[in-house]
């Protein structure tokens, strides 16, 4: 049980990007599989883990210049 969790953690911790897990994010997903253990990391599998070969976003989809700070 020990090694899926730490597989699945070592798993959703390497992954680049929120956009390519199926569902939630990163943190939700070490939460569930740290707080869940063997269920967790099973949901995970079955659930988040990224279909195999997605890609992170392009970089020109991210704002290239942050806005200016007020004041």
């Amino acid at each position: 049980g020990w090694i899926l969790t730490i597989w699945a953690l070592v798993d959703a911790i390497r992954v680049p990007h929120d956009s390519m897990f199926r569902a939630g994010t990163k943190l939700i997903w070490v939460l569930v599989i740290l707080f869940g253990n063997l269920v967790g990391s099973i949901v995970y599998m079955a659930v988040g883990r990224p279909v195999a070969g997605s890609q992170p976003p392009p970089l020109e989809t991210l704002p290239s210049n942050p806005p200016a700070p007020a004041g």
